[in-house]
């Protein structure tokens, strides 16, 4: 089954963006924690959460219907 979102990442790539997206997270989270300034990459951070987020929800078997 095909839907848009699930067409815009294929299936590959998804698993390096998830990946890269948390320890994207992991770093800027550290760099905070110890009073860098990390400027808006936080709400970049969590903006860009959303979507992949949305793209993921996508990308989830349906149960099996009994």
């Amino acid at each position: 089954m095909s839907n848009p979102l699930t067409d815009i990442i294929p299936a590959k790539a998804r698993k390096y963006i998830y990946a890269l997206f948390a320890l994207a997270g992991v770093i800027i989270g550290a760099l905070a924690i110890a009073g860098v300034d990390v400027g808006k990459a936080p709400d970049v951070l969590a903006y860009i959460g959303i979507a992949l987020g949305f793209t993921a929800a996508s990308n989830t078997p349906a149960p099996p219907t009994e």
